[in-house]
């Protein structure tokens, strides 16, 4: 097995898998504060929308030594997304916002690190983030490098 690089298709179909996992949890869900799969929910956004801006950021080959490659510091991301032209819209700029301080802590990776949180309600979240996915398949011009 190499240790090759993944491209940005690789990395897109990842945080899609993570997306459309979530998507799952949140039909299946009478959501309440407290349900046992708020946590895994949001642990999966937290990597899809990871997953989406690296897309952004290797289809732009944007140079690793800006420590974007093992971040999960999704404002970060976005910042180096926005440098090369990557732009969303306002209620996906609020929802990396609302996230990232969670995702970068690892919040919904270990209860020890756990904190009261208020993010919106997973229906919400799963629309914003498929919105975003579509926005950077568009970006990173996905549909012409589809197998056909």
């Amino acid at each position: 097995m190499t240790d090759r690089p993944s491209d940005e298709m690789d990395t897109m179909a990842y945080a899609v898998s993570f997306s459309e996992a979530a998507a799952l949890i949140a039909r299946s869900v009478d959501w309440r504060d407290n349900h046992g799969l708020v946590v895994p929910f949001f642990a999966l956004i937290g990597f899809a929308l990871e997953n989406g801006l690296k897309a952004v950021l290797e289809q732009r080959k944007v140079d690793r030594s800006l420590k974007w490659f093992h971040s999960h510091d999704l404002k970060h991301l976005r910042e180096l997304t926005r440098q090369v032209g990557f732009q969303l819209l306002p209620m996906m700029d609020a929802l990396i916002d609302d996230m990232s301080v969670h995702h970068l802590e690892h919040r919904f990776r270990y209860p020890q690190k756990a904190r009261i949180a208020e993010l919106q309600v997973p229906p919400t979240v799963t629309v914003l983030t498929d919105g975003f996915l579509r926005i950077v398949f568009d970006f990173i011009d996905g549909h012409s490098r589809m197998e056909k």
